[in-house]
């Protein structure tokens, strides 16, 4: 510090951003970001790159400065421009993000590949991220696997991690659990919390190593003292269950409360669960579903599917079957199956709009709820199972639009297995459904058998409309 003191009263740039480094990570002084601020800029008024890049940074995360993007952008900038390697992939990610800067993928990717021209590892990290969601550019996973492999392999964890996340899936990638796990301790070692958490997901599920909800709960537990938001949920949901730990409802609510005030819309769920149940906490209604509904605004579909349900009850809310109908249906165009049942169920009441005036059901319809198997042996009911069914045809209007999706239809499996009450609960429109419901009555079942006898049952089934 005194040489560098020396020079840098002297005005020697290189001095001064020594000396911001030193006061940034504490090497040998106390850490203060604030005067690591004061000595970065000094460097930075004179061109240096490093510092100006540095500078950034400090903006970019609110470290001794006022949390700034639009500033760190501007300083990275100056930085990239001089060709520094780190702020360029800084700059990348700014513009990934849309912080600081429009949104804008295309200058992402430019600058990632800046930054991993000159060896940047953290740049190829970021190109295997665009390629992995399609952003900016077409989705490729064997793509993103590559980018990732090139990081991964000079000791980079977050794409130790992302790697691990494509063995996981399979993604580009013949699917491993045991390579997944391999690069997920890799990452860990290295201080990822996302494989920490990741690895407690492998231990709750059994993927790739037998189930282990103790083991689960430990790595759930390192990424959560270390304020990863995706395992103090996965931590909290193992207190809300009691897997792993011993069962604890306010402490399943703490966990859950803290992942959802960052944003993450599973956790949001889970509170909003524990409010409407009382685990934890007083049950309320009202404050079940301010949750549900943050998580339904980021498109979570079980939430979509649980504020149908307050609304449906008049829990919370005043009851009302068109709004939860609604719900629902934003709930099954994502393929939830507790808005199939719920939706059916209603359709059973004959509370969806349009059902009123069809002709009753059969009589002696018996409810597919006691249904055979390992666990449930006679008396019960074997479902129908189908024998013969057609492809639905393309509406003009659909082909014509390139539009395609799947309906839901409900109908009656009669005794002698023929459909009949064929009716559609979450449609497509532009002809589709139409079409849907002259496939479903075509169909053929083995009907349903209760007591060796066959009997009428009502079912739900998806009618896909895809083009080649």
């Amino acid at each position: 510090m005194i040489w560098y003191r020396k020079a840098a009263d002297q005005g020697n740039a290189e001095a001064q951003n020594d000396i911001g480094w030193l006061y940034q990570y504490s090497l040998g002084v106390k850490q203060d970001y604030a005067e690591a601020a004061v000595w970065y800029r000094k460097a930075a008024d004179h061109g240096n790159a490093k510092a100006q890049g540095n500078l950034g940074w400090l903006y970019q995360n609110g470290w001794g400065v006022k949390q700034d993007y639009t500033e760190a952008a501007t300083w990275f900038l100056e930085a990239a421009n001089r060709g520094n390697a780190t702020a360029q992939c800084n700059l990348g990610w700014l513009y990934r993000k849309g912080l600081g800067v429009e949104l804008d993928y295309g200058q992402a990717m430019s600058w990632f590949h800046k930054a991993w021209d000159q060896g940047d590892i953290k740049a190829s990290d970021n190109i295997g991220v665009l390629y992995e969601k399609g952003l900016g550019v077409n989705q490729d996973y064997a793509q993103a696997a590559e980018w990732y492999q090139k990081s991964a392999d000079r000791g980079d964890p977050d794409a130790e991690n992302n790697l691990g996340w494509l063995y996981q899936n399979g993604w580009g990638l013949k699917q491993d659990y045991a390579q997944a796990m391999a690069w997920y301790y890799r990452a860990a070692g290295r201080g990822s919390t996302d494989a920490e958490n990741n690895i407690g997901w492998l231990y709750e599920t059994g993927l790739g190593v037998e189930k282990d909800y103790p083991e689960a709960a430990e790595w759930y537990r390192k990424a959560a003292e270390k304020g990863n938001a995706r395992a103090e949920g996965n931590l909290g949901w193992l207190y809300q269950s009691g897997q792993g730990v011993k069962q604890d409802y306010a402490e399943a609510m703490a966990l859950s409360r803290k992942a959802a005030d960052s944003g993450l819309a599973a956790s949001q769920v889970n509170v909003g669960c524990m409010y409407e149940s009382g685990l934890g906490v007083k049950q309320d209604y009202s404050e079940a579903m301010i949750w549900y509904r943050k998580a339904a605004d980021q498109g979570n579909a079980q939430a979509e599917n649980n504020v149908g349900h307050l609304y449906e009850k008049g829990l919370g809310v005043n009851q009302d079957d068109a709004v939860a109908i609604t719900w629902f249906r934003k709930a099954i165009a994502q393929g939830n199956r507790n808005a199939v049942d719920n939706l059916l169920w209603l359709a059973g009441q004959g509370r969806v709009p349009g059902d009123a005036d069809r002709e009753p059901p059969p009589a002696g319809l018996v409810a597919m709820t006691n249904v055979c198997g390992e666990k449930t042996p006679p008396p019960c009911i074997s479902p129908p199972q189908v024998i013969f069914s057609t492809v639905p045809e393309f509406s003009k209007e659909a082909r014509d639009a390139k539009y395609q999706g799947t309906c839901l239809v409900a109908f009656i499996v009669e005794a002698n297995g023929a459909t009949s009450h064929v009716r559609v609960i979450s449609g497509l429109g532009k002809g589709l459904d139409e079409k849907a419901i002259d496939a479903v009555k075509s169909w053929k079942f083995k009907p349903a058998m209760k007591d060796g006898k066959p009997v009428s049952t009502q079912l739900s089934a998806e009618v896909s409309f895809h083009l080649n």
